[in-house]
């Protein structure tokens, strides 16, 4: 049973316990139907002066089922930068449900998330169609407006402070050794804490690796038109699709060039409401947007399609897809905590020369990298250890998940995390994009990594059958 755990029965139906520090008491988490413990775990902002500023961390404990549970529970840290673990658990909870039968499941809003001194940037927009397609929400004097809004030390949400909060609360909670598991950012996250803390690492999951060596933002264009690249190969290899679609490419680069100089004005209908709206969509928009969709493979057979009624006039099949994907992420992101980590720890890598080069041949150009950079300007750059953007190394077995069709993390990310890590596996996803943990046999696999504590005689050939889903001629359904 886990120390925590020994701790709340011990406390004799107390409605709070006690463990070095931190009060946990039995919550309801929105979407969870298994008994969840809540806490607040007190970290200074400023760690190395230790003094001043308090950032609350929010904690949320899900008791493994079994009364016999192991010593060493699972972190889930959360992507982004800047999603919050705890507003994330009910949609991951399935796939951690083999894991969580037997270890404790922790989930941390990383500082300058969620409910741990969010940084969150107030949108000018609200939830309209018109604001998730306008390209002003990140210029210089949005961000200006949102870094003089904030209360904090922007300095002082980089990855290293929040890893070390993390090692912190594992202490108060009376774990000495812990599981990781983290998807996209976290991987980083996770990467960072493997390095800062070996001793305290059993295993380690990374789904979607972002290694502390990549240029986040910068690789985006590259990754992103491969990605495309793909789903083009994908079409012409199934009778049906390249019927219908004979041209893809030719499709997408006419509707880029007929924004290319003014946006679009369209009125469609609200995806959510179903009220008329109008709004204007604009090229580097409609790439973001269309990078978007590309992490999703459910959404990926309609691509073609609603591409190709947009060649036609008609964007609202489009509109409603990527709506659907960029409100549910941007509802969930504090922006500020996002860029207190890429300003300093990727955007001061990214040359001139380097842009050029990356955006080349790509649909998306350098729209990202520049919005970035505009909304770096005046930041606040926070100090990072020297070293810090090395590769890591570390001997504890890691288990790395990549889907051969992510726009954002691809495999060749895994294969160079994995050079540091003699003790890991990678398993490929044929047909996902970003984030594979939840497909196909991946959380039986992860269990059974989770529970030999090793990669070693682990079967992962079942990933391999993870396929894209058929593409849709009309929207009545896949081809046959």
């Amino acid at each position: 049973m886990s120390p925590l755990l020994l701790l709340m029965l011990a406390a004799c139906d107390a409605p709070a316990t006690d463990a070095g520090g931190l009060a946990l008491e039995l919550c309801h988490v929105q979407g969870v139907g298994t008994e969840t413990f809540c806490g607040v775990f007190e970290v200074y902002e400023d760690r190395e002066a230790g003094a001043g500023r308090i950032i609350p961390l929010r904690v949320v404990l899900v008791p493994a089922v079994s009364p016999d549970p192991e010593p060493d529970p699972l972190f889930f840290l959360a992507g982004g930068p800047g999603q919050a673990a705890s507003e994330l658990i009910a949609a991951v909870m399935p796939t951690f449900n083999g894991i969580h039968k037997s270890r404790d499941l922790i989930f941390v809003d990383q500082r300058g998330t969620g409910s741990s001194n969010p940084l969150d940037c107030e949108s000018e927009a609200g939830d309209t169609l018109a604001g998730q397609f306008a390209s002003s929400e990140m210029d210089p004097e949005a961000m200006e407006r949102c870094r003089d809004s904030l209360d904090a030390d922007l300095t002082k949400y980089t990855t290293p402070f929040a890893m070390d909060d993390l090692d912190d609360l594992r202490a108060a909670m009376g774990y000495d050794t812990l599981n990781l598991y983290g998807a996209s950012y976290g991987t980083r996250a996770a990467l960072v804490y493997m390095r800062r803390h070996p001793e305290r690492v059993r295993s380690v999951i990374l789904d979607g690796v972002v290694p502390t060596e990549m240029e986040v933002f910068l690789h985006f264009a590259r990754d992103g038109q491969d990605a495309w690249d793909a789903l083009v190969r994908d079409c012409h290899d199934q009778k049906k699709c390249a019927e219908t679609f004979p041209e893809l490419s030719a499709t997408l680069d006419g509707l880029l060039a007929s924004m290319e100089e003014e946006p679009i004005a369209v009125t469609v209908r609200h995806p959510l409401t179903g009220a008329p709206e109008a709004i204007e969509v604009g090229r580097d928009a409609f790439a973001a947007h269309l990078r978007g969709l590309l992490y999703a493979p459910q959404i990926t057979p309609l691509l073609p399609l609603a591409l190709t009624q947009a060649s036609q006039g008609e964007y609202e099949p489009f509109v409603a897809q990527s709506a659907g994907i960029s409100g549910g992420t941007s509802d969930t992101i504090s922006l500020g905590m996002m860029l207190s980590v890429v300003c300093a720890e990727d955007l001061p890598r990214i040359t001139p020369g380097m842009r050029e080069d990356a955006a080349k041949g790509t649909f998306l150009g350098d729209s990202l990298v520049a919005m970035m950079a505009g909304a770096c300007q005046d930041w606040p750059i926070g100090d990072l250890p020297e070293g810090y953007n090395a590769p890591v190394q570390s001997e504890a077995p890691t288990l790395v998940l990549s889907g051969a069709l992510d726009p954002a993390t691809p495999p060749r990310w895994g294969e160079q995390a994995l050079r540091g890590l003699p003790n890991g596996v990678h398993a490929i996803a044929p047909g996902a994009g970003h984030n594979v943990s939840p497909l196909g046999c991946t959380p039986r696999r992860m269990t059974d990594f989770i529970e030999a504590g090793t990669a070693a005689d682990l079967d992962l050939s079942c990933i391999g059958d993870i396929k894209r889903p058929d593409f849709f001629i009309d929207f009545a359904g896949p081809a046959e």
